[in-house]
């Protein structure tokens, strides 16, 4: 049955994109950050490539806007993807990061996709409520499953997906929750903004279900933004201690255990999965200083045979850090790039910020500023200790503020100077 709704739900999607091709850009976005089709079997699993064609082509034939709008942070992403480019080109072992490079192009094609096609407001907000909705699905259900198993199991992703990991859902949601106050703040209609308020408090439940520590840390750091920026302080404060409390009640010992790890310097060092981390990243400066100046290559730094040249005692595994990991897998080259492309959306995001409050006209684009930037915020802590540089999401928060930036006027060109005449006298 639930494969049958997702047939109709695709065939109607796609019959609507050859009329607007902005409902397939929705619908390859919808597939991409909830993966449904992960949930089902047979053709039904593997119809992403699908959408994305047929968008493409539906795209290409109408008037849509053809071209992100230029700037900064646009030629960063191009820059940034060619390099990646030519690193998977350079690969420790090109057949192994070649199926990842794969991946990673095509988020960054829906992203400028995106950025092409988005041209006024409704259409911004479509992007956000898809995104929001999409992963909402696992922080409803993971919710309350965090309530009806008192904590005792952790909350997990769809397997065979970039989140399938708990940590890495975690930070997926921890990154919607600033997307979804936003568009509460912008939804007129009360009872729609009691279901997301609903579903941000059922978010914050899988949140502390995935049992990620880092999770919890970018919990805290929206948690202090709120506080910072919230207009109802005292009211914001009663809910977070009313969460705390009902954390340190209900929550099972085993969850407190794994978080005290955090307490001291000594727990930290004394921890497993840290010594690990600290082995990943030596291996991923390694990676990046002795193949100069292209790296490993996708996902090559965690390979056994790379890793064992280094550390033949310890187990192989992930970088567990989005700046470590794009240092070994791209070079220092890939990480300046990272970097730039990161700082460049910060950047834009306080100008944004700053331009759209002097405009009434614009108060959404504010708004709209400080959610992206939080989202990034949390994106850019919480993932200091998770493998997920080239996260969705991600790559659809930096792309949605080419096209923001110029409904605000951002790109348009100053007018040129042109001296006044001056009267002939005597």
């Amino acid at each position: 049955m639930r494969e049958i709704l997702l047939v109709i739900a695709i065939l109607a999607g796609l019959g609507m994109t050859f009329r607007w091709p902005f409902v397939g850009v929705l619908l390859w976005e919808w597939f991409t950050l909830q993966n449904p089709h992960r949930e089902t079997y047979g053709f039904v699993s593997s119809t992403n490539v699908i959408i994305a064609a047929v968008t493409l082509i539906a795209w290409v034939l109408s008037k849509e806007r053809k071209l992100p709008p230029n700037g900064f942070l646009l030629w960063a992403m191009i820059v940034f993807l060619a390099w990646t480019t030519l690193t998977t080109v350079f690969a420790y072992d090109p057949s192994w990061s070649y199926g990842y490079w794969d991946r990673t192009w095509k988020t960054f094609a829906l992203g400028l996709l995106l950025a092409a096609t988005v041209t006024n407001r409704a259409r911004v907000h479509s992007v956000l409520w898809i995104a929001v909705v999409s992963l909402f699905y696992y922080g409803v259900k993971g919710g309350l499953f965090t309530i009806a198993t008192g904590g005792h199991n952790h909350v997990l992703g769809p397997s065979g997906t970039t989140i399938a990991d708990n940590n890495q859902l975690a930070v997926a949601m921890l990154m919607t929750l600033p997307l979804a106050h936003y568009l509460r703040n912008q939804t007129v209609d009360r009872r729609m903004r009691l279901v997301l308020l609903g579903g941000m408090i059922l978010t914050v439940l899988a949140v502390i279900g995935t049992y990620s520590r880092g999770a919890l840390v970018g919990l805290l750091v929206l948690g202090t933004l709120g506080l910072l920026r919230m207009k109802h302080r005292f009211l914001y404060m009663g809910a977070a201690v009313a969460l705390v409390a009902a954390v340190v009640t209900f929550m099972p010992a085993k969850y407190m255990a794994r978080m005290d790890t955090m307490n001291s310097v000594q727990s930290v060092q004394n921890d497993e999965s840290f010594h690990g981390r600290l082995v990943a990243w030596e291996v991923a400066y390694y990676a990046a200083r002795d193949r100069f100046p292209f790296g490993a290559g996708f996902y090559g730094p965690q390979l056994r045979p790379f890793w064992k040249a280094y550390f033949p005692r310890e187990k192989n595994r992930a970088a567990h850090s989005i700046y470590f990991q794009v240092l070994g897998e791209h070079g220092f080259v890939g990480l300046g790039l990272y970097l730039l492309l990161l700082m460049g959306a910060f950047l834009r995001c306080s100008k944004m910020i700053k331009l759209a409050r002097k405009r009434p006209d614009k108060q959404w684009i504010a708004d709209f500023g400080v959610g992206i930037q939080a989202s990034l915020l949390v994106f850019c802590i919480s993932g200091a200790a998770l493998s997920l540089a080239y996260y969705d999401l991600f790559v659809i928060d930096v792309c949605l503020l080419l096209p923001v930036w110029n409904m605000l006027g951002g790109t348009q060109k100053r007018p040129a100077f042109r001296p006044v005449p001056v009267a002939a006298t005597g």
